[in-house]
C-alpha cells in the first residue's frame, strides 16, 4: 500500500546505510586520532618550551656563575645561602606570631635563637670560606662544568630520584641513631635538645651526625646528576630540612599538597609530622617524605592529642623512646581524667 511504501521510504531515508555507518566510524576515529595527535604535539611542544627554559636558566648560570661554579664543593656555599634565607623566613614567622605555629604555647625567644643561630653561622661560613681558599690555591678543587644543559625531563627525574633515595638513607641513619643507645645518648641527643623546634634548630647537630647526613644526601646526587640537577636538589633539600624543623605548618610544605593530600595518608613530610618526632622520638623519622615511616610502621599522624610532655625548649633528661611514650600516655590519661572531672 501507499502507507507501507511511505513508511519504508522514511525508514530508509533516516537510517544510515552500512557504508554511511563505516564512514561515520572512520570520521570519529580520525577525530580521536587528531585529538590525540594534537595533545601529543602540544605536550612535545610544551616539553620543548620547558627544555628551552631550562637551557636559558643554565646559560645564565654559566654566564654569571663562572668560574665559581667549578668549585668542587660549590653546593656547600649554595646550601649555606639557602639555609640562611630559610631560617630568616621562619624566624620572621616566629616574630610576627604567625598562625601557622604548631606548638602555640611556646615561641622561641631572641636569646634561644641567638644561642642556636650564631655558632652555626660562624662554623658554616668559616667552613665554606675555607673551601673557597682551597679552590683558589689547589687545582684539584676545580671541576669541569658541561656546556650542555639537562633536558627538563632529565632535571626532574634526577632531582626526584635524589630526594627519594637520599630520604631513604636519612630515614635509616636517623632510626639507627635512635636504636643504638650510645649514638642516641652521645651523638643524636645534641639535635634532640629541642623538643619544640624552630628554624635554626634544624642544623643544630653533632659534627659526626652532620657529616653522615651530608654524605647520605650527597651520594645519589653525585653519582648520576647533572650539575644543574645537583644545584636544584641541594636548594630543595635544604629548604625542606628547615621546613620540617621550623615549628610551623606552612601551606607549601609537602605534607599539605603532596598526593594524596593533607592528613593521615599524606606521603609528604614537613613541620607538622616531624614536629612530633622531637617529643615522641620513636615516630616520624623521615625528612622529605612520610611514606618511609608509613612503610616501616613508625608513622604517627598529626592530631590534637599529640602533646609535648616536656617544658620547651630543652629536654633536660635523656630518656629512651619507651620512657617517653609511657610519659606521654600518663599525661594524656591525666588530661582525660581532668576533663572527666570537670564535666
Amino acid at each position: 500500500s501507499k502507507a507501507t511504501v511511505s513508511v519504508l521510504y522514511w525508514f530508509n531515508s533516516t537510517t544510515p546505510s552500512l557504508k554511511q555507518q563505516k564512514t561515520k566510524k572512520m570520521h570519529t576515529g580520525l577525530k580521536w586520532a587528531a585529538a590525540v595527535g594534537t595533545g601529543v604535539g602540544l605536550a612535545m611542544g610544551g616539553l620543548e618550551v620547558l627544555d628551552a627554559g631550562v637551557a636559558l636558566v643554565y646559560a645564565q648560570c654559566l654566564k654569571y656563575g663562572m668560574p665559581y661554579l667549578t668549585n668542587k664543593v660549590f653546593e656547600a656555599s649554595l646550601a649555606l645561602v639557602v639555609w640562611f634565607a630559610s631560617c630568616v623566613y621562619f624566624t620572621y614567622l616566629d616574630v610576627i606570631r604567625a598562625p601557622t605555629k604548631i606548638q602555640k604555647d611556646h615561641w622561641p625567644t631572641a636569646k634561644e635563637i641567638a644561642e642556636c643561630a650564631i655558632p652555626q653561622i660562624i662554623i658554616y661560613t668559616a667552613g665554606c670560606g675555607y673551601t673557597w681558599y682551597q679552590w683558589s690555591t689547589d687545582p684539584s678543587m676545580t671541576v669541569d662544568i658541561p656546556d650542555t644543559p639537562p633536558t627538563f625531563f632529565e632535571l626532574v627525574w634526577q632531582v626526584t630520584v635524589s630526594l627519594v633515595v637520599g630520604d631513604f638513607l636519612i630515614y635509616w641513619e636517623h632510626r639507627i641513631m635512635h636504636i643504638i643507645p650510645y649514638l642516641r645518648n652521645n651523638v643524636h641527643s645534641v639535635h634532640h635538645v629541642y623538643s619544640c623546634v624552630f628554624g635554626w634548630a634544624g642544623g643544630w647537630v653533632h659534627p659526626i651526625e652532620d657529616l653522615i647526613v651530608i654524605v647520605a644526601q650527597v651520594i645519589p646526587a653525585v653519582l648520576f646528576c647533572h650539575p644543574m640537577s645537583r644545584w636544584v636538589f641541594c636548594a630543595i633539600w635544604v629548604v625542606l630540612l628547615i621546613d620540617e624543623h621550623s615549628g610551623h605548618d606552612v601551606w607549601w610544605s609537602p605534607f599539605n599538597w603532596m598526593i594524596p593530600g593533607h592528613g593521615r595518608d599524606s606521603i609528604g613530610g614537613g613541620g607538622d609530622p616531624h614536629d612530633i618526632h622531637h617529643y615522641i622520638p620513636n615516630k616520624n623519622y623521615s625528612f622529605v617524605f612520610c611514606f618511609w615511616d608509613q612503610l616501616f610502621g613508625t608513622y604517627l599522624a598529626p592530631a590534637a592529642t599529640n602533646v609535648n610532655p616536656y617544658k620547651p625548649p630543652f629536654i633536660v633528661e635523656r630518656r629512651t623512646p619507651e620512657e617517653i611514650s609511657e610519659l606521654l600516655c600518663q599525661q594524656l590519661a591525666a588530661k582525660k581524667a581532668q576533663e572527666a572531672k570537670a564535666e
